[in-house]
């Protein structure tokens, strides 16, 4: 055989489609590009329901990663991929989150896995992403031992969990970690969880601001108050970027939960009616399939797109008998201070008339929507009485309540539905969230914003601990 080396003729370099189909057509390339970016705004963008409009993810077109641990339904995933991140890996525990998961974020990997069985390690190699390399890590710890709603106990294991979490980062070394929960943990312990958070994310060499954030501000219909801790790795030189709020007359921290707003809060935020005033009616225990009306609002609209002509996840919680009938009595704006003694449950029977005022009560129209919970399908829980039908919300009305779109399907059993979207983090909120870190990652200067109005800080002693 010879050894001679065989000459090999140089392949011509392949032309790129687009080019290819621009010279067949005799069409100028910039010129088709700026024809097809025209044609494509003008099928995908309106003005009025831009700010609420929650898109399918675009994965790698995105220009920044992060990574979604607690991911729970998808609000935080679905938010940041409309805020410009590459979403490229979510876990949470829950098999049900996993089914809406695969639903809704097919392109996007996913571990049904306790995170304490996750590390660093497992992340990076399911990402090809090296130490360091992600932008931002963000989760939701499961936050029932925090909550004011929910028995608070301080020695509650999940109380533990965002060690666990800070655990993932420290292994990771991200350029910015969040962490979301319920304002109740700022009290726990006299303060003492809110140092213990603190200090946590000092130790592992992140600088962290803390605020109150209210849902309603960013665009959510919703009175919902949430804790976020925004930590960003010590050589960025960076501290906050908590969002600007776009919606209503107040600023962060401006309102406080559990008391009686009054109508200068809460002016330009979206109302009930915006929310759900055009979804079908039905009755208790049936499920609705099919819209009966058009949108007649930005955020319906913006919640109707790309949902095709199916309503999904249009099921109203079957209630009792006794229940329907407590429903019949009430007016939109009452509560359980309006019925017949002998309609009351036995323990409310003897119940202060000051106290407990937004069990049974039945929301209005124009009103703002309370904090939607996992129990809102049991009308003694709170407000979540539809207007003018003898039922409790819907979970798609619930979720449309949580600013997730229409096209968005929710897996699992009813019970399983109504814990995903009452967990769930506002893909709205979400998204504001995003956009401002979106910013604070790209740009090349450093910047500290000073710290925002919160009732709660960071105690000063973690940055003691910081510093030595």
């Amino acid at each position: 055989m010879s050894n001679r080396k065989i000459k090999q003729s140089k392949q011509p370099a392949q032309q790129a489609p687009l080019d290819v189909y621009c010279a067949a057509r005799g069409f100028d390339r910039d010129a088709f590009i700026h024809h097809l970016i025209s044609e494509h705004l003008a099928r995908d963008f309106d003005l009025e329901t831009e700010p609420y409009r929650l898109r399918r993810s675009l994965g790698g077109l995105a220009p920044l990663t992060a990574v979604d641990l607690f991911s729970g339904a998808g609000g935080i995933t679905l938010g940041l991929a409309n805020a410009g991140f590459n979403v490229i890996f979510c876990a949470d525990v829950q098999k049900a989150c996993a089914a809406t998961h695969q639903r809704n974020f097919p392109d996007i990997h996913f571990e049904a896995v306790d995170i304490e069985k996750l590390d660093g390690a497992d992340i990076r190699k399911a990402t090809g992403l090296r130490k360091s390399q992600l932008d931002l890590l963000i989760g939701g710890p499961p936050c029932q031992g925090y909550s004011i709603i929910g028995p608070r106990a301080g020695d509650d294991p999940r109380n533990v969990l965002f060690k666990q979490f800070l655990r993932i980062a420290k292994d990771m070394q991200p350029k910015c970690v969040v962490i979301e929960n319920v304002s109740g943990l700022a009290t726990l312990g006299k303060g003492a969880m809110l140092g213990q958070i603190g200090e946590a994310f000092a130790d592992i060499g992140y600088d962290v601001d803390c605020a109150e954030l209210v849902a309603a501000h960013y665009g959510v219909p919703q009175l919902r108050w949430r804790m976020f801790f925004i930590g960003w790795r010590r050589d960025l030189k960076r501290r906050g970027g908590f969002p600007t709020p776009s919606h209503g007359r107040t600023a962060i921290g401006d309102l406080v939960p559990n008391r009686t707003l009054k109508p200068h809060e809460t002016a330009g935020f979206l109302t009930v009616f915006d929310a759900i005033g055009d979804l079908p009616p039905i009755g208790s225990g049936v499920r609705g399939h099919a819209y009966l009306a058009a949108p007649t609002t930005p955020f319906q609209r913006a919640m109707r797109v790309d949902a095709g002509t199916i309503l999904h996840n249009h099921y109203a919680p079957k209630l009792s008998k006794q229940n329907l009938e407590r429903i019949e009595h009430l007016k939109p704006g009452d509560d359980w201070r309006s019925l017949p003694h002998h309609l009351l449950p036995a323990g409310m029977q003897r119940a202060l008339r000051k106290d407990h005022t937004r069990r049974f009560r039945r929301m209005h129209w124009g009103g703002v929507a309370r904090s939607i919970i996992t129990r809102f399908r049991d009308p003694k829980s709170g407000e979540y009485i539809h207007p003018d039908q003898t039922r409790t919300i819907s979970i798609r009305e619930a979720a449309r309540i949580q600013s997730f779109p229409d096209w968005f399907v929710f897996e699992g059993s009813n019970t399983e539905q109504y814990d995903q979207v009452g967990n769930a983090v506002p893909p709205l909120l979400a998204k504001s969230l995003g956009r401002e870190l979106a910013n604070m990652l790209t740009s090349r200067t450093a910047e500290k914003r000073p710290p925002v109005k919160s009732r709660y800080q960071i105690p000063a002693r973690s940055f003691l601990v910081a510093a030595e």
